[in-house]
């Protein structure tokens, strides 16, 4: 007997209509904002999200239907955090972690 082909969820949902949006998580993009804030310099950075990391904190990685990190970069760039070129010379988001209590809000999950 032969190996039936594992169905792609995204080859079949493209065949559907479905676009990458609607594999988007708005509370992701929401749980980032609430805990970062962005920085204009490297130096003030207490985390530096390179692709590589945001693909990590996001899930996003590259489907047939597209690239779901470019509409999560473009709704953090809404909400002000814009990718930067690092001391590595590459494109990253400069964040700091922010403060709630004396204690960030990542320290306290």
């Amino acid at each position: 007997m032969g190996k039936k082909k594992k169905k792609d969820v995204y080859e079949e949902a493209e065949r559907e209509g479905t676009t990458i949006e609607d594999y988007i998580i708005p509370q992701k993009v929401q749980a980032f904002i609430d805990a970062y804030e962005p920085v204009e310099q490297q130096k003030f950075a207490t985390t530096i999200f390179d692709e590589t990391k945001l693909r990590a904190f996001f899930k996003a990685y590259i489907t047939t239907l597209g690239d779901p990190l470019v509409v999560y970069l473009t709704r953090l760039e809404n909400a002000g955090f814009k990718m930067q070129v690092s001391t590595q010379n590459e494109p990253a988001i400069f964040v700091t972690e922010k403060a709630v209590g004396g204690f960030s809000m990542l320290e306290e999950l």
